[in-house]
């Protein structure tokens, strides 16, 4: 049986989102992959593994499963997942990180980790107090009221300003719903992200009709963490969560479309208002005012936002354990790959080509890299090609140009 020459796995984690500035690998910042890279620089090698998120979550959002995919190019490593995982949850635990490791998972090293995504589920959770809590004289505005008698939207209240996000009254629950309905379906999703996101979409040149996108929206009664500690709120709150469930996302996506519920339901958007933001279409000058005049909301806190579960697709998983001729031959193009990423020179960072590996004898090549499950047949000096054999499909011919 041939093996590839790495390994790929999909490490399931939960963190607190208050204490790093996003998932993704910043320099400059602290980041959930850099402090858990910090632990395979030290214990496996910097140049023998990369991590990277899957699923991109911003400062301040949580995540009760999110997903980040851990490629080790060692061949000749052996691991353990279950001591891997144990290890790297003590490490955390010692470096006192809010960052958990739930499961290790192996995955097929030919299948690229998008691929094996399925969707993405997402809950915001917020609370709406019942009344003023507190006595207003006759001549207090309602902006008064919501900036100095009650908490200020989005600090949160006394046990969860961590993880979840307070309103003020107004609210309506029955045009929350009817939103969730607008939203819910076929969406344009062109005005619920920001420049940076769609700076992003013109990089991958996905064009207008990616922004149209297939999303259930769910608005659920939610419950207090604290509530057995603290039952009197629970008769001054409301809570309730919003679940989105949806393939993928773009930047800041989720908490506009929160703030236009939102809006909505604390009566500072009409639905003709709110149908115009969802068409797609570019708005006027005046409509963006709206947006974002004074006491409006549009993108809500990020703080109240978990990325609840990342769901894989079970039958491409299950191909890790499969054997058949196709995937032999790409392990053996795996074994390729990186003879030539080996056999490149110290002073180039350009990989050598099949052509230059006809000047090197077998003897060689073992020097740098174990050829025992993979045989390269040179015909030749002159040779104008390689033969990779061991695989079910015949000899596989790669020319070189």
């Amino acid at each position: 049986m041939i093996k590839p020459l790495a390994r790929q796995f999909f490490m399931r984690v939960s963190y607190d989102g208050s204490k790093y500035s996003g998932v993704r690998w910043n320099p400059l910042k602290k980041t959930v992959e850099s402090t858990i890279d910090k632990f395979f620089e030290t214990y496996v090698g910097k140049q023998r593994c990369s991590l990277r998120a899957t699923s991109r979550t911003d400062k301040g959002v949580h995540a009760a499963s999110n997903i980040l995919h851990l490629r080790i190019k060692d061949p000749t490593r052996a691991i353990n997942i279950d001591h891997l995982a144990y290890l790297l949850n003590h490490y955390l635990w010692k470096e006192e990180e809010d960052i958990r490791i739930l499961e290790l998972i192996e995955t097929p090293f030919f299948r690229h980790p998008v691929e094996l995504i399925k969707q993405r589920e997402y809950v915001y959770r917020f609370a709406i107090f019942k009344e003023i809590l507190v006595p207003v004289s006759k001549n207090t505005t309602v902006n008064t009221v919501r900036t100095q008698a009650l908490p200020k939207q989005g600090l949160g209240n006394i046990f969860h300003e961590k993880s979840c996000v307070t309103l003020s009254p107004p609210f309506s629950v029955d045009k929350l719903l009817e939103s969730a309905e607008l939203l819910s379906g076929t969406t344009n999703i062109y005005n619920c992200t920001t420049s940076d996101g769609h700076r992003e979409m013109e990089r991958k040149k996905m064009g207008n009709k990616s922004y149209v996108r297939d999303i259930q929206v769910e608005v659920v009664r939610g419950h207090p963490m604290l509530l057995d500690l603290q039952p009197q709120l629970a008769d001054k709150l409301e809570f309730w969560e919003i679940h989105f469930k949806s393939q993928s996302y773009i930047n800041k996506q989720i908490r506009r479309m929160v703030g236009l519920m939102v809006g909505y339901a604390k009566e500072e958007y009409s639905l003709e208002f709110l149908k115009k933001v969802l068409s797609g279409q570019s708005l006027s000058h005046d409509d963006i005012l709206t947006l974002h005049r004074p006491y409006a909301t549009f993108s809500m806190p990020p703080q109240g936002l978990f990325l609840k579960n990342v769901e894989l697709d079970n039958e491409m998983m299950e191909e890790a354990s499969l054997r058949n001729p196709y995937i032999d031959l790409l392990a053996n193009l795996s074994h390729l790959n990186f003879i030539l990423h080996k056999n490149r020179t110290t002073c180039s960072s350009k990989p050598v080509t099949l052509k230059d590996l006809t000047q090197k004898t077998q003897a060689q090549l073992s020097e740098k890299i174990n050829l025992n499950d993979l045989t390269l047949k040179n015909k030749g000096k002159d040779a104008k090609d390689f033969s990779l054999v061991k695989t079910d499909l015949g000899v596989v011919k790669v020319s070189i140009y």
